[in-house]
């Protein structure tokens, strides 16, 4: 992403964000009445990367966080880290992101500064202990293990690839995807206390496995891109039939920003 695209960006979310609601395409498809009022609400992250979680999250150091869609902005996992101690997985296949980790990596334990999503003004703030609790996976999170292309974005400024090829373009790179049991599995982990998924229109197949393997977390985040970028004229009923899927589970959507909806599940 440019710098000025991002500064736009960014002033938009700004405004936004005093909000919960804002002017989110996402509230014609949840329970409005179930959303939590501002106070009740925590913002984590900067005004492109952050997301909305209850005030009560109630994480801890024993507490396991899957952040599944990097990109060059990991401020939302950062600050999970520097808030509440706990241990974050960051799933992302992406050689940018990957480079922009290792990045980040190399100027902590250096004392150096490191700007977030290449701005000359965000810089990431977290400690080498903290980063230490960060874990990042090179792998995409998908509905079935296998290797698969991950379409690049129009912009070849812009980051975010997608495996549903979101953007209609041909240039792509192969990379290996697991479903989130199988990523559990693989990384030992018995629970997740929060998912976050922005994987570019993939959303919807993870979702339905998530349900069919009746593995669900605690907190869920999730960006409905095609409130953004629609693939056809049938996108708000995708995004309508998939939030009503997870209500039926036990998920209620409780924050929506932008394309984004944060979702707690009624123990």
């Amino acid at each position: 992403m440019s710098c000025r695209l991002y500064q736009r960006v960014v002033q938009k979310l700004l405004n936004s964000s005093k909000n919960s609601k804002g002017d989110s395409p996402l509230l014609s498809y949840v329970d409005r009445a179930a959303l939590l009022p501002q106070k009740e609400l925590l913002r984590l992250g900067t005004a492109y990367g952050g997301w909305l979680i209850p005030a009560s999250a109630n994480l801890t150091s024993d507490s396991i966080c899957y952040s599944v869609g990097a990109g060059e902005d990991i401020s939302f996992d950062c600050a999970l880290v520097g808030r509440f101690h706990c241990q974050v997985r960051i799933i992302d296949p992406t050689p940018r992101a990957i480079q922009h980790f290792n990045g980040l990596e190399n100027a902590v334990r250096s004392g150096r500064k490191f700007p977030v999503n290449n701005s000359k003004e965000d810089y990431y703030n977290i400690t080498a202990e903290n980063l230490e609790r960060l874990r990042f996976v090179p792998v995409g999170l998908a509905a079935q293990d296998a290797e698969l292309k991950f379409y690049l974005p129009q912009n070849p400024a812009h980051v975010s690839c997608s495996t549903v090829n979101l953007q209609k373009t041909e240039k792509y790179f192969t990379a290996q995807c697991l479903r989130l049991t199988s990523l559990m599995q693989q990384q030992g982990d018995m629970y997740i206390d929060l998912l976050k998924i922005d994987i570019e229109g993939a959303e919807y197949s993870v979702i339905q496995d998530m349900i069919t393997s009746h593995v669900l977390p605690r907190m869920l985040l999730i960006e409905f891109d095609e409130a953004h970028t629609p693939l056809d004229s049938d996108a708000g009923a995708r995004i309508r039939r998939h939030i009503d899927d997870l209500a039926r589970t036990g998920m209620t959507c409780i924050a929506v920003e932008g394309s984004n909806a944060s979702f707690i599940h009624a123990c």
